[in-house]
Formats: structure tokens, C-alpha cells, sequence
């Protein structure tokens, strides 16, 4: 859980900013976009919870959207979606990829202010992995395309494994997170609101 914390903390600040970058009055809507990490997997509401906790507490009037409701919190109150999707991948052709589902979930809730996406962990499964960054690039792109005024945030892979021996854990330092923040400046450049939040 210490990682998700440190999840919490980063977005937590990137959103405050955000918000008054924006001039932003509540509501607050916010689309937690991912996979069992954004689900909350042991844990009732995820990192969404503690985030919840701390903009409200700063006077924010949050307002999670999405089309999944599972894994609430008594804490969240009403506010229990989101679109957090275990063992979900970036892109698939097995109806589990983000890519493939994200303009109809955009379509069911109000236009988001924010999309928080922490996706690809799963992919590293995939034997394809040296391509999961390019499908990263494509979902942003469809996002941005969606909803352009919506602040994405991106982040790299919290890390999969106990050491530099583990497959996932190699896949994700070097295969992946190193080339998240070029793609993110490369819609910045765009002029597209996506933001870079590095999980290490």
C-alpha cells in the first residue's frame, strides 16, 4: 500500500494545481482509468479512498465518474465510481483492453476534468510487451482526442517483482517506464493537457 500512498500524494498535488490552475469550482470530476491497481485490489476504494479524503478535506467537492462501481468504501460515501478493471491491459484483442472500451465509458458519465491513468501492468504478460508503450501513446491519443479538456495524467508502472531477476520487474524498468514521459511531452507538444507523474 506504501506505493499506492505515494500514488495518492502525487496525484493528490497534481490535481490541487490543476484545480486552481483551472479556476476550477466543485464538483471535481475525476476518472480513475486502469487496472487492479485503480480497482483497489485488497484494499475497500484503492488509492481512491485516501485521494478522496484529501481534496475534500482541502474543500473540494469530488465527483469520481466512470462505469464500474465495485470495491467501495464507506468513506467514499456515494462516490464509488470509477474505471478501474483488474488484470485489464492497455490494448487487446480479448475484450480486456482500455483502448478498445474507453470511448464508451466516456460516454456514459459527465465530461471528466481529470482521467488519472496508471495502465500496462498486465501487458507484461503479454510476450508483445516491446509494443505496450505505443499502445500507451494510442490510448492517450484517444483520450485527448475524447475529451479535450480533460488534465490526463499519466503515470510510469509502479514495479512488478521483488528484484532486477524478475521478468516483470526488468519489463517494466526498461522496457516501459523509461519512455513514458517522452510520450507525454510528445502530446504536450501538441498542445494536448496531458501531465507526466512519475511513480519512483
Amino acid at each position: 500500500m506504501r506505493k499506492a500512498s505515494n500514488f495518492l500524494m502525487c496525484a493528490s498535488a497534481l490535481l490541487l494545481g490543476t484545480a486552481q490552475a483551472m479556476g476550477q469550482t466543485p464538483p471535481l470530476r475525476i476518472m480513475p482509468l486502469g487496472d487492479s491497481i485503480t480497482y483497489g485490489s485488497g484494499t475497500a476504494g484503492g488509492y481512491r479512498l485516501p485521494l478522496y479524503v484529501s481534496l475534500t478535506n482541502t474543500g473540494y467537492n469530488v465527483d469520481y465518474v466512470g462505469s464500474a462501481y465495485d470495491n467501495p468504501s464507506t468513506g467514499l460515501g456515494s462516490e464509488t465510481n470509477h474505471e478501474g478493471h483488474s488484470g485489464w491491459r492497455i490494448s487487446t484483442a480479448a475484450n480486456s483492453g482500455l483502448h478498445e472500451f474507453i470511448l464508451g465509458w466516456l460516454n456514459q458519465v459527465d465530461d471528466p476534468d481529470a482521467v488519472l491513468l496508471h495502465i500496462g501492468t498486465n501487458d507484461t504478460n503479454d510476450p508483445d510487451f516491446e509494443h505496450a508503450i505505443d499502445e500507451l501513446d494510442a490510448l492517450i491519443a484517444r483520450v485527448a482526442a475524447a475529451r479535450p479538456y480533460a488534465h490526463i495524467v499519466v503515470t510510469t508502472l509502479m514495479k512488478r517483482g521483488v528484484d532486477d531477476l524478475d521478468s516483470k520487474y526488468v519489463a517494466i524498468t526498461n522496457g516501459f517506464n523509461p519512455f513514458v514521459e517522452s510520450r507525454v511531452q510528445a502530446h504536450q507538444a501538441l498542445g494536448r493537457r496531458v501531465h507526466f507523474l512519475d511513480m519512483h
